[in-house]
């Protein structure tokens, strides 16, 4: 045999084969093993440590909870010659059946204290909740108000220049009321009419906000003049049966259709 070859009978591969299993619950050295030793020996330390004073107690009312009344306990048999039966519940109704959770206080403040904080804590949830239901409907309210006014305006400026384009198809020279017709359109006519003092209080005055009173009235000026309906934008057939042709004179009318 060559001393290139390895002899597979020789001592180097058995202290091989010892460094490369790793597998668990094997000890090879003495290293290894006294490292396990001191492990358990601290385990047992530690399971042998008494227990604090806080532990023992918390685990002794435990048990104590835990456990059932024995049926020798003088209580227990005072309640059995009174028609208790073991594990029924207290009254007619049926009662609880397993003792009161005690919850032992925790900290060194005071009685109640606990109690106290979870109710402003309570309060401020609830406050949160209504601030938030108030905003949230304050701002639905302010969007409402919005859109009706952008439908006020929208109907407004269309019923005047519909009856600016009516008047002066049927060669009417002035709007029944100035408010009839748009501002820009009135200025233009003072224009033409050459009404000099007119002209510059129309410059200076500021355009009035519609109003629904106003609105109403312009649309009834058009359907009782000119038979005329802003929302159909058609003429009604018999002025004096409206119904026929147009469910009514208002947009309220026509929304539900």
């Amino acid at each position: 045999m060559s001393d290139s070859e390895e002899d597979y009978m020789s001592d180097k591969l058995l202290l091989g084969s010892e460094k490369d299993d790793i597998r668990p619950g094997l000890l090879f050295n003495s290293t290894q093993k006294r490292s396990h030793e001191l492990y358990k020996q601290k385990q047992e330390l530690v399971r042998k440590k008494p227990k604090r004073y806080a532990e023992q107690e918390t685990e002794t009312r435990d048990k104590g909870l835990n456990t059932a009344i024995a049926e020798d306990n003088k209580g227990f048999q005072l309640l059995q010659k009174m028609g208790y039966k073991s594990g029924s519940g207290l009254g007619k109704a049926g009662g609880i059946t397993k003792p009161i959770d005690i919850k032992v206080k925790q900290g060194n403040s005071g009685l109640g204290t606990e109690t106290h904080f979870d109710e402003l804590a309570r309060a401020r949830v609830a406050f949160a909740k209504k601030a938030g239901k108030k905003q949230e409907e304050a701002f639905q309210n302010t969007n409402l108000e919005r859109r009706n006014m952008f439908r006020l305006n929208k109907d407004y400026f269309k019923a005047q220049r519909t009856c600016e384009d009516l008047d002066f198809k049927h060669e009417v020279k002035e709007p029944d009321k100035p408010w009839f017709w748009t501002k820009q359109t009135m200025d233009a006519v003072r224009k033409k009419n050459k009404h000099s003092d007119s002209e510059s209080e129309s410059e200076d005055e500021e355009e009035e906000r519609p109003t629904e009173a106003a609105l109403n009235e312009l649309i009834n000026y058009l359907r009782a003049v000119y038979g005329y309906c802003i929302y159909c934008c058609d003429f009604v057939e018999d002025i004096q049966d409206p119904s026929a042709a147009c469910p009514g004179l208002y947009r309220v009318d026509h929304d539900d259709l």
